[in-house]
């Protein structure tokens, strides 16, 4: 008749937590309480409920906004957290966004740049800014936003005197004029660091302008370019390039010079 076999070793019996107090189990772990949001991610949180609520087809049906806007532009979680980390592996200083939106990216941005760091903010449209602004805390209300079409606020400030270079630079605007805003960057002499990285958003539908007005209903709507075509074009005008390096990652294109 077989016999069950005893194991009589330190860690047996009813209570062998009381052999190694050291060894944790999930039920005798304690709760912690998450950590508080700080404020800048509370005016990033409220910003992009904020965004979400808006009626973007309704602002732009009565001209309010430029072009016909979506929420989904609006800089989410992962996206801030990439900027952020960006931001903060360059070392970066000085940073230029082309296309800001609402500002919750800028608002990413300007919470791990510093008390000296500059954040200066390229944006179309002024309704966006303002509407920004209204929710996004005194940090955002720091940036420096030059507001107009992208190439224009460039080119002012390409031949401003005394532009310090930037450490890093975010173009997030119209798929059209991407390559424009990416070339101007790295021919105008003495505007980006020796280190900076350019780092480009390659997303369809992002901010194009409208190719003509076609009717649903009522009232007229705008459909738009999904900018497929540039994205291609920018992505190959960097691969044969020998004077870049680039990688993609989360949805961003991020180029730097190979010649330092």
């Amino acid at each position: 008749m077989a016999r069950t076999a005893r194991f009589t070793g330190l860690a047996s019996g009813a209570h062998a937590m009381q052999t190694f107090p050291n060894v944790y189990s999930v039920a005798a772990s304690p709760t912690w309480a998450p950590p508080e949001a700080s404020e800048d991610q509370k005016a990033m949180d409220e910003l992009r409920r904020a965004v979400l609520k808006e009626d973007w087809a309704m602002n732009f049906e009565e001209g309010l906004t430029k072009i016909q806007m979506r929420a989904e532009w609006s800089a989410s979680k992962d996206r801030s957290a990439l900027l952020q980390w960006l931001v903060k592996s360059r070392h970066a200083k000085r940073v230029l966004e082309i296309g800001s939106f609402c500002g919750v990216g800028s608002l990413a941005i300007a919470e791990v740049l510093g008390g000296e760091g500059e954040l200066i903010s390229l944006e179309l449209d002024p309704f966006v800014v303002n509407f920004g602004r209204r929710f996004g805390g005194p940090r955002l209300r720091r940036v420096q936003t030059m507001m107009g079409p992208a190439i224009d606020s460039l080119t002012r400030l390409c031949a401003a005197k005394g532009t310090r270079p930037f450490d890093l630079v975010i173009i997030d605007a119209d798929k059209e004029g991407m390559c424009d805003y990416f070339q101007m960057l790295w021919k105008t002499p003495g505007l980006l660091a020796p280190n900076a990285v350019v780092a480009v958003d390659m997303t369809p539908f992002k901010g194009q302008p409208p190719l003509r007005f076609v009717k649903f209903g009522f009232p007229y709507r705008c459909e738009t370019s999904s900018g497929e075509q540039q994205i291609r074009e920018l992505r190959s005008l960097v691969q044969q390039s020998a004077d870049f390096s680039s990688h993609e990652f989360g949805g961003l294109l991020m180029v730097e010079s190979s010649k330092h």
